[in-house]
């Protein structure tokens, strides 16, 4: 079984079918453990009883359902099984549990938790120590690094450390030269512990997965990182004021009104986008125009209401059909996600034109 991070994912995009698609629900606190394996057991029940492929059952009766696995503290799963493989996401918006077979994987429900920010590292800096957290939404947990990971000043430089040197040179008394000026010791030994945090983070957390990288520092502290750092995925989003002293809550509160600006701003931007685009390259609920501008790749932005449903297929000639159980919106979501387009999945009351579907296309 395989944790997925980032969506998309070309690894599960690419995979052959058919596929069982599980949502799960959680809850985080240990004392829901036991719960949380019956009912995942009871939903993989309900897929076995769907499925005929023997190895696809194969990987279901396989799949962990163990304490350890539900003792992680996450609030919902999401796990897209096919003969060949299992991937799970951890997910941290609101899931209803389900149970769907098919040739295709159920991606609508975990848009949500990527459509506007991706998972995410917080580094909370100062000039004497750091902390690094993963992040999913408004949700972060402590990642517990090496001893020899830069996490203070004093690990990160040694002997290299500036401070309280000093060049005793000359003879007699009051004829010592050379003493390092306190402030210029502080700001070397800063701008040389930043450098090394900067290249541990980038090399061990940032690169692998190309993981966006958010700073949270004091505004002097934001623009020495920043101008030194070459971590191309630091963020321009922050959160200005010092993390000494704060707790894993306090910093939670702190990221929760950071995320929440994101989402409105990011919202608003691509609604705006959306009303100033010219009629000839926008489509709404024009289903057949829209399958076959997602097949042609020409689908730039897909909006879908939550929740919504569309019983269609598309076939091997790109024409929409009625009959069967899936759902069109969930194909043509994946059409646009493998050619590259974004879609959102929002509220009735946040989609353009209050209608079910909308979209962008390239100009």
């Amino acid at each position: 079984m395989k944790q997925l991070n980032k969506f998309p994912d070309q690894e599960l995009l690419s995979a052959e079918g058919p596929f069982v698609t599980i949502y799960q629900s959680a809850d985080p606190t240990q004392l829901a453990m036991d719960a949380e394996q019956i009912k995942f057991k009871n939903l993989i029940r309900k897929a076995l009883d769907q499925v005929n492929d023997d190895k696809l059952r194969k990987q279901l009766e396989d799949i962990p359902n163990d304490k350890q696995f539900w003792a992680a503290g996450r609030s919902g799963v999401a796990f897209f099984i096919t003969p060949n493989q299992t991937f799970f996401y951890e997910v941290s918006s609101k899931l209803q549990d389900f149970v769907s077979y098919g040739e295709r994987p159920n991606i609508l429900p975990l848009i949500e938790d990527f459509q506007y920010i991706e998972n995410y590292h917080l580094l909370c800096l100062t000039n004497r120590e750091m902390k690094l957290y993963a992040g999913r939404l408004d949700s972060i947990e402590r990642i517990e690094l090496p001893a020899d990971a830069p996490t203070t000043l004093t690990i990160a430089l040694g002997d290299e450390l500036t401070r309280g040197k000093q060049l005793n040179v000359g003879g007699g008394a009051g004829n010592i030269h050379g003493v390092n000026d306190k402030n210029n010791e502080l700001e070397i030994d800063q701008e040389n512990y930043f450098r090394v945090v900067d290249k541990y983070v980038m090399e061990n957390f940032s690169n692998p997965n190309q993981t966006p990288l958010i700073l949270f520092a004091l505004t002097e502290n934001q623009a020495v990182f920043r101008n030194l750092s070459k971590n191309g995925c630091l963020r321009d989003e922050r959160i200005e004021s010092s993390p000494t002293s704060l707790t894993d809550n306090d910093i939670k509160k702190e990221v929760g009104e950071l995320i929440a600006n994101v989402l409105r701003n990011r919202h608003s931007e691509i609604i705006r986008r959306y009303e100033e685009t010219t009629p000839q390259y926008k489509l709404g609920d024009q289903y057949q125009d829209l399958t076959t501008a997602s097949l042609e790749g020409r689908i730039e932005v897909l909006f879908l209401e939550k929740d919504s449903k569309v019983t269609g297929t598309i076939d091997d000639e790109g024409q929409l059909g009625y009959e069967g159980n899936e759902n069109f919106f969930n194909q043509l979501a994946l059409n646009v996600t493998r050619t590259n387009g974004k879609v959102y999945v929002l509220n009735r009351s946040q989609m353009p034109g209050l209608k079910d579907v909308a979209a962008i296309l390239r100009y």
